[in-house]
């Protein structure tokens, strides 16, 4: 067993203590409050961003979008297409989109959460638990996106987690972050050569 297990041990055990502790309405609203909350909304736009680009009537508006610009032909029209504009509205709307069904969301499942009820106390706290669980597996995933863009996936933060009892090193190597990262480079690279 490596440092890295232990550490992922000590957060194991302090998410079942936490979440049981707290119960999923008060995680939840803990993760989807303030700052923290936005930054959630900034991961959840960053997931769904590659899968929603590609929905049809997205495509659809995105180029009645680029050709209303193109077609203008003025000098400001053709720099805000160099920059893609398009994307940047596209990210922005959806942004605005998740932001308002997060708090939608957010509202209804802590209240009901919350009701006095001792089967839904039980289940209430395993979901806290769960809950807990995936948002640190989130937080793993996206610094190792981000280790992995500053030192590679075979620099020395890989030789730390080589021979994890969790897997870490394969994890670190076949992040799923990875692919939507690749879809939305592809994305904007298609684009920039006009192809």
């Amino acid at each position: 067993m490596i440092t890295a297990d232990v550490i992922v041990l000590a957060v194991l055990a302090a998410c079942v203590i936490l979440g049981a502790g707290l119960g999923f309405g008060k995680v939840l609203r803990f993760i989807t409050g303030g700052i923290i909350g936005k930054i959630i909304s900034l991961v959840i736009c960053y997931f769904l961003f590659g899968v929603v680009l590609h929905f049809g009537f997205v495509q659809d508006l995105l180029l009645k979008f680029t050709t209303a610009l193109s077609d203008n032909g003025s000098w400001i029209c053709n720099l805000l297409l160099s920059i893609r504009i398009d994307l940047i509205v596209f990210a922005i709307a959806l942004f605005i989109v998740v932001q308002i069904l997060r708090k939608i969301v957010v509202y209804i499942i802590a209240n009901v959460m919350e009701i006095n009820n001792k089967a839904v106390s039980v289940i209430n706290r395993i979901l806290g638990i769960a809950l807990l669980l995936a948002f640190n597996v989130m937080l793993m995933l996206i610094a190792f996106q981000i280790i992995a863009w500053i030192s590679g996936t075979d620099g020395a933060f890989y030789t730390n987690l080589e021979g994890s009892v969790f897997g870490l090193d394969k994890l670190f190597v076949n992040n799923p972050l990875n692919s939507v990262f690749e879809s939305i480079r592809m994305e904007v690279e298609h684009v920039g050569t006009g192809e």
